[in-house]
């Protein structure tokens, strides 16, 4: 009876702890995920992109 009650007990822990986990990770993810952060990142993306572009393009005797 004992064992039953010692496992349910340590399961029950594990739950609660993974639930905490998942909410802290839920937390930043939402911080994250703000219209300012996602604006900039997509900025970066974008110049990124443009910045890949133009060497693409380049003559090959312009590049250093």
């Amino acid at each position: 009876m004992l064992l039953r009650i010692r496992w349910f007990v340590v399961g029950a822990l594990a739950s609660l702890g993974v639930v905490g986990y998942l909410a802290a990770r839920l937390r930043k993810a939402r911080e994250r995920l703000t219209p300012s952060n996602l604006a900039r990142h997509s900025k970066r993306a974008v110049a990124d992109l443009l910045d890949s572009a133009a060497d693409t393009i380049r003559p090959h005797e312009e590049r250093s």
